[in-house]
């Protein structure tokens, strides 16, 4: 059975979730160093579940603009948050009229 692109791109995002749910789970116990590493770890997976929203939406209303989720995207979305998210589609769009 072959699975789709869409498929695999869901199946990477619930086992992120999976993984920070529990992550967060442990660091709960931990102190203030997990209230840092928590909010870390909770802008990242909204801002992941923002950019696989606003691909289904962009994809859904006939764009062909796309943001892939990997490292970077992670980090840079951690790190800057929506406006980071946001960022990342305008250097795609950038990069898309001028590639």
């Amino acid at each position: 059975m072959q699975r789709t692109k869409l498929q695999m791109e869901k199946i990477a995002v619930y086992m992120a979730a999976f993984i920070i749910l529990c992550t967060l789970f442990i660091i709960c116990i931990w102190g203030n160093l997990g209230k840092i590493i928590l909010n870390a770890l909770i802008r990242c997976l909204f801002c992941l579940v923002c950019v696989y929203v606003c691909n289904g939406l962009i994809s859904y209303f006939g764009g062909d603009i796309v943001v892939k989720i990997n490292e970077i995207t992670i980090c840079v979305s951690t790190i800057l948050g929506i406006s980071g998210v946001a960022g990342l589609y305008l250097l795609q769009l950038f990069f898309t009229i001028h590639g």
